[in-house]
């Protein structure tokens, strides 16, 4: 007996229903097919689809297919129609694959209509009706017969496909899906022109398309541009946003990767050729303002959440879900996150991959989600990857160079710019002694801001010095004191053993437990200036004053046990929120606290409770932080001159600066200079528990 391989209609669910996550995954495998068909246009149309049982209409003007055509391409699954003849008519390189897409997305319904006029063929078409319930009844897919029916037509060239009783409906979510992957397929930067236009007839497609058709690609700070190339070599240009290239690299500079934080030396990519571009964005209105830009600032943002992140283009169409919303594949906001220097995010930069692929190295998965993820996908993705390590290294370089030298530049400028001053006023002088005085009053204001910045500038230098020293020094400490703690136990358990129980508490135990304590208080101490010199401290972010108070108590709970100090928090149940890296409301606290720490190692009546009480407070505008302590109160400074940089008191040996830092901080916060005058900062020479008392005000940041 002979036989053959049979299918059970099962199968069509297999391959069908259980292909494509997303109905709307099955609506673009048949607009990829209209590309294929060397469509212009492709026009979707869904009717009463909101619920199961609605209809779906795909037309397009292609090619058109003969009755040969359906029998042997449409209706064979799992053959490629491309090893004969990757190219279309016009020239496109096909996408589609092995038909097992067009399956999933015919199964989107009960019942299919297909009605096609072939342009070989004129005045005639092709009509077939597939009924998925006639396989219902049979026990191989053989077993139901198919008929094209061939009439005459006067239409043009194209294809019909109607499916009717949609299994799922589309709700507004899958909709807002389906418009964005419709609008996104062909493209949407100003130089893709594919030839061919996907359109569906529903609100939401229109709101997209004015979303995505608003434009902001001549507004970018700064575009990368990234060839790979099709030996395996890549190179990349940098243009700053007047569109002047400031950088350029060959393989060896842009390929270059990290291994355990150092740079080593590329290797040729396994992967097709391909174009990476990266727009990246400064979401702020100086930006705009900077290069006279007709756009509105405020646009930006919702334009960057359509199309954001950095999509793959295929032989000209868009591939889901590369650049989708959440699914960041270059890792972009990963890599900012861990070293966040002038790198783009998801959110502040749009891109493209571009890959023709002749070869057919990068193959699609079976799911339609994108490529399978071999060798030659690896390489791609690190290819485009490497090349934004590059970009973000070269702006660094280019920021670093404006830097250094900077300083000595700009005295230079301006002692050339104020004898030009200098000239003018002298002319106005002699014809308008009134407007001279003004602009000789605002050159000195001037002169005065510059010289406080100059004084700023060279504090922070000597702050910056002192954290770098101490974070060595933390550093070293924990390894030292982990170790001395651990030799301080040895000799423990050693000297316990050698000598009598009684001998050890007279004469051994107590030193032993002092050293220990010292040793655990070392190790403690040690961490505080590393954790707070973490980066992500540095960054802006909406902080909650209560949780970063928490976070202070637990770090400095050593210290202050350490002193006999309590701290007591009495912090407000309401979310007291302002816009301020976290490491600015950490120097607040920490400043302050530390002001008392030493206030009480100088008191007079060392036998008093030693109480440091921080208290938080809100209104509708504005958080309040006291600070209080019971020391000997602000008695040996001048209250109006303490926040002068050095004006630490006369018992101080600190730096004098702790001060100057919290005023900076608020200063900063209100956005002006006159916080001590205006009362947002404020203190008491003796306050609620008989010691100083500190009063901020910050602008509260609304609840999100």
């Amino acid at each position: 007996m002979t036989t053959h391989l049979r299918f059970a209609p099962e199968i069509l669910v297999r391959l069908g229903e259980e292909l494509i996550p997303h109905p709307d995954l099955g609506v673009i495998e048949l607009v990829r097919n209209a590309y294929d068909a060397d469509a212009a246009v492709c026009n979707v149309t869904l009717t009463n689809a909101s619920q199961p049982g609605g209809t779906l209409v795909v037309e397009d003007d292609g090619d058109g297919m003969s009755a040969a055509d359906i029998r042997d391409g449409f209706l064979l699954i799992g053959r490629s129609a491309k090893p004969g003849s990757p190219l279309t008519r016009k020239g496109r390189r096909k996408v589609g694959e092995k038909g097992l897409g067009r399956l999933a997305a015919l199964r989107l319904g009960r019942r299919i209509d297909l009605i096609t006029r072939p342009r070989k063929e004129p005045e005639t078409e092709h009509v077939l009706h597939i009924d998925w319930a006639d396989y219902e009844s049979v026990n191989t897919v053989e077993d139901v017969q198919l008929h094209v029916e061939t009439r005459s037509t006067t239409k043009d060239p194209g294809t019909s496909l109607t499916i009717h009783g949609l299994r799922q409906g589309f709700d507004d979510n899958e909709m807002e899906r389906l418009a964005r992957a419709m609008r996104l397929l062909t493209g949407f930067f100003e130089d893709q022109k594919t030839g061919f236009q996907a359109t569906l007839r529903a609100p939401q497609f229109e709101k997209v398309a004015a979303a995505v058709n608003r434009g902001f690609f001549d507004e970018y700070e700064y575009r990368l541009v990234a060839h790979l190339d099709e030996e395996g070599h890549a190179r990349a240009s940098l243009f700053n946003w007047k569109n002047e290239e400031v950088a350029r690299g060959d393989h060896f500079d842009v390929a270059q990767g990290r291994v355990r934080g150092q740079l080593q030396a590329p290797l040729d990519y396994k992967a097709p050729a391909a174009t990476f571009e990266l727009w990246m964005f400064l979401l702020d209105a100086k930006s705009f303002t900077r290069r006279a830009s007709p756009q509105k600032h405020s646009d930006l943002r919702p334009w960057l959440k359509v199309i954001g992140g950095v999509h793959l283009f295929h032989r000209g169409l868009r591939v889901h879900p590369y650049g989708d919303p959440g699914f960041d594949w270059l890792e972009l906001n990963l890599l900012r996150s861990r070293s966040p220097e002038l790198r783009p995010s998801s959110n502040t930069s749009v891109g493209r991959v571009s890959v023709d692929d002749p070869s057919d190295a990068l193959t699609p998965k079976t799911d339609r989600m994108g490529f399978q993820e071999n060798l030659s996908f690896i390489d791609l993705r690190e290819f485009a990857r490497r090349a934004t390590d590059w970009a973000a290294r070269e702006r660094l370089r280019i920021r670093e160079e404006g830097r250094v030298g900077g300083a000595a530049a700009a005295k230079k400028e301006k002692e050339k710019a104020k004898r030009s001053i200098n000239t003018v006023l002298n002319e106005i002088r002699r014809f308008n002694p009134a407007q001279a005085a003004e602009v000789s009053q605002l050159v000195d204001t001037q002169e005065r801001y510059i010289q406080a910045l100059e004084r700023d500038r060279l504090l922070y230098r000597s702050l910056a010095t002192v954290g770098i020293s101490t974070a060595v020094f933390a550093h070293e400490s924990l390894t030292t004191s982990a170790g001395l703690g651990e030799d301080l136990e040895l000799l423990e358990s050693r000297v316990g053993d050698l000598i009598d129980e009684a001998s050890y508490k007279a004469r051994v135990e107590k030193i032993l437990s002092r050293a220990k304590d010292c040793a655990a208080s070392i190790h403690s101490f040690a961490k505080v200036p590393l954790r707070m010199l973490r980066r992500s401290k540095r960054r802006a972010a909406i902080v909650d004053v209560n949780d970063a108070c928490r976070e202070f108590a637990e770090m400095f709970g050593g210290y202050l046990n350490d002193r006999n100090i309590l701290l007591e928090l009495d912090l407000c149940d309401e979310p007291a929120q302002v816009l301020t890296p976290v490491a600015d409301i950490e120097s607040i606290y920490t400043n302050l606290v530390i002001n008392s720490a030493n206030a009480f190692s100088h008191s007079t009546d060392p036998s008093g409770e030693q109480v440091v009480l921080i208290r938080t407070r809100t209104d509708t505008r504005h958080v309040f932080i006291d600070v209080a302590d019971s020391g000997p109160g602000l008695t040996d400074v001048a209250v109006d001159s303490m926040w002068l940089p050095g004006e630490g008191g006369q018992r101080s040996d600190g730096t004098g600066l702790g001060l100057t830092i919290v005023r900076d901080i608020v200063a900063d916060l209100h956005g002006k200079k006159n916080v001590l005058d205006d009362g947002e900062l404020s203190a008491d020479v003796h306050g609620e528990l008989g010691g100083a008392t500190f009063h901020i005000l910050l602008p509260k940041q609304a609840t999100r």
